[in-house]
């Protein structure tokens, strides 16, 4: 508690923590034309309808038939709470269902024969069915869904109303002004695409290796945007935060347009960049000067939320990290151990001298948000805590440490 109450920067991610992890597909791009979802929750009520008033393509069938296999949420329309499973994929299973496909019985008729688990790295996941080919002999079908950029970067066709059709620098164009205007408006996006593999397909192509790597020259199906709406006490607490002196930044595997308008509704302040961006600063001193005007950082991988929070760390910053996703898990494990670098890092819990008198006199106020508000922004005048406005200098050995919410 002592550490918390020391907090100079809070570092949290967005999905289910600033945002309700409700997830709701509400728009569909495919071959250059818009469909709006309708309906509410995880139930199959609603509908799927083309935003320029024609019949929706058989192209329409293929993307939804793409979201219903590559997810592993099972739908229950019997229950209030119909899907089980992840809420991202919750999203894309309930308009399959009001698609009018049966997720259930199209499973049995498709099982996979191999998968591509997801996981943070590659931010994609894949798997594989027994199919039959446009020329009547069997294939194996493999369908992906993931981030947009990511699938786009693998991709060398795309799904279009004649077909598939060569992805050329002018569709690559519209591909991406759809994820932006998606993202733009605080959605999450998701892609799905396919590839055809020979009959016998494995999961490996007898050659032991890695099937990812198999995954290029891929033909994208279609982009989805999935509402997830902030929390409603989100605002508020990090507004109180801002008042105790204390500086949030969201970091999140997400796009970094989606991220942004999400922290802007939020009212965190700052720029988003991207993991990739942060790479380029040139050791940890050099990130923590350029997270200064950061409120975003999207993107990321486990290994940048280490390297964050390190950096932040080093310069003597108190870090808080919170997320319930499975990418907060090393950063969390590490503040779990509280680790202070500096005179008191042996020195046990309580403190000594006037940092020591600073964490009991919170202790009498937690209890009140206002006198902790309060006190933290005395203490700071008399004993400024380094952080994004006032930094240790680098003689002094800082009072870094972390903590896990």
């Amino acid at each position: 508690m002592e550490t918390l109450g020391s907090t100079s920067q809070i570092c949290t991610d967005k999905t289910g923590t600033l945002t309700l992890n409700q997830m709701t597909a509400r728009e569909i791009f495919l071959a250059r034309r818009r469909f709006t979802v309708s309906g509410h929750g995880y139930t199959a009520d609603g509908r799927i309808r083309s935003t320029d008033g024609r019949p929706p393509p058989d192209t329409l069938d293929e993307a939804l038939t793409a979201m219903a296999l590559c997810t592993d949420a099972v739908f229950r329309d019997e229950e209030e709470a119909a899907v089980v499973g992840d809420p991202t994929e919750a999203a894309l299973v309930v308009p399959a269902e009001k698609g009018d496909i049966d997720v259930t019985a199209l499973r049995r008729r498709r099982p996979r024969v191999a998968e591509v688990p997801f996981d943070a790295d590659h931010r994609f996941m894949a798997t594989f069915h027994r199919w039959t080919g446009d020329d009547g002999r069997p294939i194996v079908r493999c369908f992906v869904k993931g981030a947009p950029d990511v699938l786009a970067a693998r991709a060398t066709h795309y799904l279009g109303p004649d077909g598939v059709t060569a992805l050329d620098p002018q569709e690559r164009r519209h591909y991406d002004e759809a994820n932006a205007t998606l993202a733009g408006q605080g959605r999450r996006v998701l892609a799905v695409a396919r590839k055809d593999f020979p009959d016998g397909f494995d999961g490996d192509g007898g050659s032991g290796g890695d099937v990812k790597e198999l995954l290029d020259r891929i033909v994208l199906i279609a982009l989805v945007g999935i509402v997830d709406p902030p929390r409603p006490e989100a605002r508020q607490a990090i507004e109180q935060c801002r008042e105790a002196g204390i500086r949030v930044r969201m970091i999140t595997g997400d796009h970094a347009v989606t991220a942004a308008a999400i922290a802007r509704d939020l009212g965190i302040p700052g720029r988003a960049v991207t993991g990739a961006e942060l790479d380029l600063s040139a050791g940890d001193a050099g990130l923590a000067r350029r997270l200064d005007d950061i409120g975003v950082v999207a993107r990321v991988s486990p290994e940048h939320k280490l390297r964050i929070v390190g950096a932040l760390q080093a310069r003597g910053d108190v870090v808080a990290m919170t997320g319930d996703g499975v990418n907060d898990a090393p950063r969390a494990a590490q503040g779990g151990h509280r680790r202070r670098h500096g005179p008191d890092r042996d020195g046990g819990d309580q403190g000594s001298g006037d940092h020591g008198a600073h964490r009991r006199r919170l202790r009498h106020h937690r209890g009140s948000r206002q006198g902790r508000a309060r006190h933290l922004r005395q203490h700071r005048q008399v004993h400024p805590l380094p952080g994004p406005a006032r930094r240790a200098s680098p003689s002094s050995p800082g009072n870094g440490s972390s903590a896990s919410c």
